[in-house]
């Protein structure tokens, strides 16, 4: 009996530190481990209504010819005409500020970002020559062109890739512009000074691309390039001298880089 005593005591202890022990042992159990799931970041959506505004710059060019009555005659050489057609064509520059607000629609799906755009945008800046010491004309014959472009609107489709990231927006973009441009010409003949100012908005096609950034759901920046061309603008210096007309043509077209931040609604 006293030589049991001892070893029960022994195998006692022994099994009450086993739990113990046991505690202090990481175990792994029967299935895999539970891992928290990972939060799921929501894609940005370009669909949906947006205004905003836009500032830049436009580099206009104005290309001038001129078709003379054949009467004009040049210190009686009869030869004035042709000696004006000659010298006159010229390229003029206006270029200068741009600013204004635009209005659209976006639609995103499988196929990309569809939309439509329209804006209404005031430019600044006009270009002007003086011709003289025409061929065979007397010298006291001076010509003058100047040209304005004082407002421009858009109406064009978009599509657009988010390829990028889903805020990323890179797009091209085309359709119809229309341009209010001021054209001024003057012909002076012998002292005697005859001219025309005509202000006319012309129809014509805009075309162009860009990358929008949306940095909140509903606010967005843009860069945007368009080309604009409009139907050539034709006006009449008239009777510089006997009843002979000087007719000029004006085939304008622009450039235009500008900033634009837009709010889509429904972020």
């Amino acid at each position: 009996m006293r030589k049991l005593l001892p070893g029960s005591v022994a195998l006692i202890a022994l099994g009450l530190s086993i739990p113990a022990m046991a505690g202090d042992l990481d175990v792994p159990g029967p299935g895999p481990a539970y891992k928290a799931a990972r939060p799921v970041m929501r894609a940005y959506d370009w669909t949906g209504f947006y205004v905003g505004g836009n500032v830049g710059g436009h580099w206009g060019t104005d290309k001038i010819t001129t078709t003379t009555d054949a009467g004009f005659e040049g210190s009686g050489t009869g030869t004035g005409a042709a000696a004006i057609d000659a010298v006159s064509p010229t390229t003029l520059h206006p270029k200068g500020f741009i600013g204004g607000v635009q209005a659209g629609y976006n639609l995103e799906g499988s196929g990309g970002v569809f939309g439509i755009e329209v804006d209404a945008n005031w430019l600044g800046g006009s270009a002007m020559r003086t011709l003289t010491n025409i061929p065979v004309i007397s010298p006291l014959d001076v010509m003058t062109n100047s040209t304005q472009a004082s407002f421009l609107s858009t109406l064009r489709m978009r599509w657009g890739t988010a390829a990028i990231s889903d805020r990323s927006l890179l797009y091209v973009t085309a359709g119809f512009a229309f341009a209010t441009l001021k054209t001024t010409d003057t012909m002076g003949h012998f002292g005697v000074v005859t001219s025309t100012t005509n202000t006319t908005t012309e129809p014509g096609l805009a075309a162009g691309g860009g990358f929008e950034y949306a940095f909140t759901d509903n606010w967005s920046a843009k860069f945007e390039y368009l080309y604009v061309t409009t139907k050539n603008v034709g006006t009449t210096i008239p009777g510089v001298v006997g009843g002979d007309n000087i007719a000029v043509n004006h085939d304008y077209s622009d450039h235009i880089g500008r900033f634009g931040l837009n709010f889509k609604f429904g972020g």
